[in-house]
């Protein structure tokens, strides 16, 4: 029965009292909902005869913590001395699961707390898998070997048998693997990895080696020293790669590569003096160079030295001899690095027309030395010396104009070029050519620039995530990451969907935060949906923002500090809805996913009509400062975290039903507060944060909405009635109101009523009778009454009576 595991076993385990649960086929994962509940329930018949039927071949999970009263030792090292320490401090386990690797252990559950155990390298010693966890059971199918989970018995015959862990293990265990010399992480302390895709890294590779090739050109710094910072980017930035590693050598080599081509190349830019200061002769054969002098910069000396000479050989002053010896002498002073001073210029030129006896003019030498700085352009206009930036630039990614600001494609994602640096290389690069002369004239270049390179950053409307190994679509196919998608940001870290839900620590702290609460199931679904149509960047579509609504220390600060360690520089902003209608602000959400909003003000009212614009994703002209309009559409989703309740003038259903709100109730104590909290979950479980938050996505769109909790439904009701007071009226008790079909009220009498009741409960926002008329209209389509109009101005409700 092979095909059927877990129709045949999970009887079993229910007969023994342990909570086994359904897990999806051939995979570690649960293939039910809010399965975290049954760390503390046991499944009812109901649960159970539905399980059986729906998923007979799936593989079995058990639940640690209170129901199963069980708690495991996941062990996941081959490091001798720490299996050494964990056979010395463990007791005797009756029971033993075996998978690819390492083993599993039970032990009686007296409280322990979930926990990962590392080294300071970030290997993983051993997880204390307690409530909010669950393992897989034999003899269910290893997702990766194919092959059955094998034990060293039945856990429903032997479960009864298993003894307590030591008091304080974790505290201990720790102990006992310092003293052996093995160090482990402190969790916040240790940096949280990041992994930089190989796309990104080698195009950003290139644009700094060609930086620091110019800056060896310009004398600003010698090849010696540049290595010693391309070493540095390369030992310090580059903290880990997806695919081959990137190597000092490899970018050293590229710094190189630039030079050679600059000096040797159609610009032959010379070497200044001091270019190799510090290099051997081993070294430059080493590194593969082998300038000649020809190479190198000639100063105003040597110009004239050569020229006396050639002069010399070359007595007729009208021979070919003397004009080639004229042309590399201006040839020489072109190339000067840095260039000769106009004072030694002007000598070299002067020595060249008194030693030609009258046969040269120096109009004609200044005019042939221009010509030979010009190239092959002749820079009369910005548009020719515009194109031939934006040429340049190309070389190290494709340069677009979009939103007000120029964009590069560096192998990822595109990056913001500041306008600054754009008008430094426009100086240096193009300072010589006639229409370059003057500020103005690099303020022209760069305008016809963003002509040119005007065009949209994105030309593929394919919704995704931006993932470090590549682009996660809406249909959860990872492909390579392209320009077209218009990602301006990449989120440092993997998809690994085979990750999803292995997040012990997230799921212990939202244990601690809602395990009491009667919707707790649901609120963590609503959670993994608010994820993943963030991370997707489609919360516009499903029209919704997020409010984290509770008292303080209950646990919102760290789940937004979670959220917001998800988020790499670049994909988020915090705009507040007070400015969400200024002429700039609302400019920063160009590009971006989340929109970290904020805590609500108290007093502060939000604007209505721009609020349910912004939210829904309607397009948008707005505009950086200093800069021109532009059209956008919002995609970022809108996240606030407040101990009260949004406040508003906008009284309608429209306003009321673009909150999704999750309550944080219960204050965590003080014995379950853990300091750095969000940095362990982040050091340890990102990825399959964000891998389970996917799955979230994908079901908020099989579903068509999101799960609503029902302790949502009463605070968007309550936020609606105390931003309304007739709707207050209308659902308090102690009202005097009747409902039903046989009654009827007028319009007067109502009022009276509800003016009254405004007095005796102290609203001091209580409103007039043309007001009042207006918003009994707006609620009549959610209340059981209508609205019949007799006669001039004779208002009566109908389904309504004192």
């Amino acid at each position: 029965m092979a095909d059927k595991i877990f129709e045949t076993h999970a009887p079993l385990y229910w007969a023994a009292g342990l909570p086994a649960i359904p897990l999806i086929h051939e995979q570690k994962r649960p293939a039910i909902p809010r399965w975290q509940m049954y760390s503390d329930a046991f499944p009812t018949k109901e649960d159970q005869q539905g399980w059986l039927s729906a998923f007979a071949s799936g593989n079995i999970g058990l639940p640690m913590g209170p129901a199963s009263g069980l708690v495991a030792i996941d062990i996941d090292t081959e490091d001798p001395t720490a299996l050494q320490v964990l056979e010395r401090v463990l007791p005797p386990s009756p029971w033993h699961r075996v998978g690819r690797k390492g083993r599993v252990q039970i032990y009686r559950w007296t409280g322990e707390r979930t926990a990962r155990i590392k080294d300071e390298n970030g290997n993983m010693i051993c997880e204390i898998l307690s409530k909010g966890t669950q393992f897989v059971l034999p003899p269910s199918i290893h997702p990766d070997t194919k092959l059955p989970y094998t034990a060293n018995g039945n856990l429903y015959e032997i479960a009864k048998n298993a003894p307590p862990l030591p008091h304080e293990f974790e505290k201990a265990l720790k102990g006992a693997l310092q003293e052996a010399g093995i160090k482990v992480s402190s969790g916040g302390q240790n940096k949280t990895l990041n992994f930089v895709p190989a796309g990104a890294r080698d195009s950003t590779m290139v644009w700094h080696a060609g930086l620091l090739a110019r800056a060896v050109l310009r004398g600003e710094r010698s090849l010696l020293q540049v290595l010693g910072e391309m070493e540095a980017w390369v030992q310090n930035f580059v903290e880990q790669v997806v695919g081959d590693p990137l190597t000092v050598q490899k970018a050293q080599g590229k710094v190189v590569e630039f030079l050679v081509a600059d000096v040797t190349g159609a610009a032959g830019r010379a070497l200044p003096l001091g270019w190799d200061e510090g290099l051997t002769e081993e070294d430059l054969q080493r590194l593969g160079l082998s300038f000649t002098e020809d190479d190198k910069s000639w100063t105003a000396q040597k110009i004239m030295d050569y020229v006396a000479m050639e002069f010399e050989r070359h007595i007729d002053p009208r021979s070919e001899g003397r004009s080639n010896a004229i042309n590399v002498a201006l040839d020489r002073i072109m190339r000067s690095n840095p260039p000769l001073s106009p004072l030694d210029e002007g000598l070299v030129l002067r020595m060249i027309i008194s030693a030609s006896a009258g046969t040269r003019a120096l109009s004609d030498l200044k005019k042939a030395l221009n010509t030979l700085r010009r190239g092959d352009i002749l820079g009369e206009t910005h548009s020719e010396l515009a194109e031939a930036c934006l040429a340049f630039l190309s070389k190290y990614g494709e340069v677009r104009y979009d939103a007000s600001n120029f964009w590069q494609w560096r192998g990822a994602a595109w990056v913001k070029c500041q306008e600054q640096e754009l008008l430094k290389i426009i100086s240096q690069n193009y300072g010589n050519y006639p229409a370059c002369k003057r500020q103005s004239d690099h303020g022209g270049i760069l305008r016809v620039m963003k002509a040119i390179a005007s065009a949209p950053l994105r030309t593929s409307y394919v919704k995704g995530v931006n993932f470090a190994n590549g682009y996660l679509t809406e249909h959860l196919e990872l492909i390579p990451h392209a320009p077209e998608f218009g990602m301006t940001y990449t989120l440092p870290y993997r998809y690994t969907p085979e990750k999803a839900g292995h997040m012990p620590m997230f799921d212990q702290f939202l244990n601690d935060s809602w395990s009491t609460d009667a919707d707790y199931g649901d609120k963590l679904l609503a959670l993994q949906e608010m994820l993943g149509v963030s991370l997707m960047g489609r919360a516009p579509q499903f029209q919704m923002a997020f409010l984290l609504f509770g008292q303080a220390g209950a646990g919102k600060s760290v789940l937004q500090a979670v959220m917001r360690g998800l988020m790499p520089l670049g994909s988020s902003c915090a705009i507040v809805p007070s400015d969400w209608s200024d002429r700039f602000l609302p400019a920063e959400m160009f590009g971006k996913i989340i929109n970290f909003a904020g805590e609500l003000s108290e007093t502060k009212t939000i604007p209505g009509d721009i609020f349910k614009k912004v939210v829904s994703g309607e397009e948008m002209q707005v505009q950086f400062k200093n800069a021109q309009p532009f059209l956008f559409v919002p995609e970022c989703a809108h996240w606030f975290n407040s101990n009260h309740l949004p406040k508003t003038r906008d009284s309608s259903e429209g306003f009321n039903r673009r909150w999704l709100i999750l309550e944080f109730n219960n204050r965590i104590s003080a014995d379950k507060k853990v300091i750095d909290l969000d940095a362990q979950i982040l050091e340890h479980e990102r990825e399959a944060i964000v891998a389970w938050a996917i799955l979230g996505y994908k079901r908020l769109v099989e579903k068509g909405n999101y799960t609503f909790p029902t302790s949502h439904l009463a605070l968007v009701e309550q936020m609606a009635a105390d931003n309304n007071s007739v709707r207050h009226f209308l659902t308090s008790n102690g009202t005097g109101l009747k409902w039903g079909a046989e009654h009827s009220i007028s319009l007067a009498d109502m009022h009276t009523q509800y003016w009254q009741f405004s007095i005796a409960t102290g609203n001091a926002t209580r409103v007039n009778v043309t007001k009042f008329t207006k918003l009994m209209k707006e609620l009549s389509g959610s209340f059981p009454f209508e609205i019949d109009i007799r006669g001039k101005n004779e208002v009566y409700y109908l389904g309504l009576g004192i």
